[in-house]
């Protein structure tokens, strides 16, 4: 869904000489090869080659703030060898030429999700839910002690109630007292409401354990080996990462398009249970009741845009006449 989203803040402007001055200090001797702007809606994203050095590097600059850029780095060092994650090189709390934290870490080469998802055939594409479902599962094996938004030390800075009660109260507070009911529309608003009052209490089906969820778990962020047939070379982008119900990850992942098909939906389901994930009967009902979550946040946000507001609506609006 997200591969026709505008970015949110314009890239930071660093030519190459502002790219030697942030990283060759910790490459002394090198010299700048190459730069080339890579994705994300967000942060500004450079891929990065240096003379006599194999493989590329990745300077990253964060746009969100320190406390994102702090919490990534720290669900880095405590997942990394259980979960393909990059690996930080360096990290400085704030450009000496903008002001924004920034990170050096190692390129990984892969071939995000998204861009294979036209190409696949239908064998391939089970192949890689069976793949997605492992590493997810492999996430969601930290555990926390309550549910919540985590502070640079991956504690629960501010704890959140997901159960019906919890998310009526949220869901209030974004379409009645907040921005979010205008761009959804009255009618859609109240009709939202009244579906998550009358179906809410499915949610305590998949409730038992909080867990660490990626929070952006769409297949713009999920990297395949390009030499490795099916394997998952990485997860990035954590910004969003929280303690929830793995159903939040489920429920970003089957968006459109792969929301219309079983096959990989299957597959996805088989391959979390064979690596000790645990799914309740009605999973996928839950996980996209879940994602109403993400898109009450989307919808509340301050700056928001017009493309991302349709498909927000259009999801909502599909879930509750379902």
């Amino acid at each position: 869904m997200k591969e026709h989203w505008p970015r949110s803040t314009p890239f930071v402007s660093l030519d190459n000489a502002d790219v030697g001055r942030l990283l060759l200090p910790s490459f002394p001797g090198k010299t700048i090869a190459g730069v080339e702007p890579k994705g994300g809606l967000v942060n500004t994203n450079l891929k990065v080659r240096l003379s006599g050095r194999p493989g590329a590097l990745l300077l990253r600059v964060y746009q969100r703030g320190i406390a994102a850029a702090k919490k990534e780095i720290a669900i880095h060092r405590r997942i990394g060898g259980w979960v393909p994650v990059p690996h930080f090189l360096y990290f400085c709390a704030e450009s000496p030429l903008t002001g924004h934290p920034y990170a050096i870490l190692d390129w990984i080469e892969g071939v995000a999700l998204q861009t294979l998802l036209a190409s696949l055939d239908g064998h391939r594409l089970v192949a890689l839910g069976v793949a997605v479902g492992r590493t997810l599962a492999a996430v969601h094996r930290f555990t926390f002690e309550r549910f919540g938004f985590f502070d640079a030390d991956l504690d629960i800075a501010e704890p959140i109630d997901l159960d019906k009660k919890g998310f009526v109260a949220y869901l209030e507070q974004t379409f009645v007292r907040g921005p979010g009911g205008a761009r959804l529309g009255t009618e859609l608003s109240s009709a939202l409401l009244q579906f998550v009052a009358r179906e809410g209490d499915m949610l305590g089906a998949w409730l038992e354990q909080p867990c660490l969820v990626h929070g952006d778990f769409n297949a713009s962020n999920i990297l395949i080996d390009p030499g490795e047939d099916c394997a998952i070379a990485a997860l990035i982008d954590w910004e969003y990462a929280l303690s929830a119900t793995p159903a939040f990850d489920f429920g970003n992942l089957l968006r459109p398009p792969l929301d219309a098909d079983p096959a990989f939906a299957a597959a996805l389901a088989q391959g979390y249970r064979e690596a000790g994930g645990w799914l309740p009967a009605e999973w996928q009902r839950i996980a996209r009741f879940v994602d109403l979550y993400a898109f009450a946040d989307i919808l509340s946000r301050p700056a928001t845009t017009a493309v991302i507001v349709a498909d927000a609506r259009e999801a909502i609006a599909k879930l509750v006449t379902s």
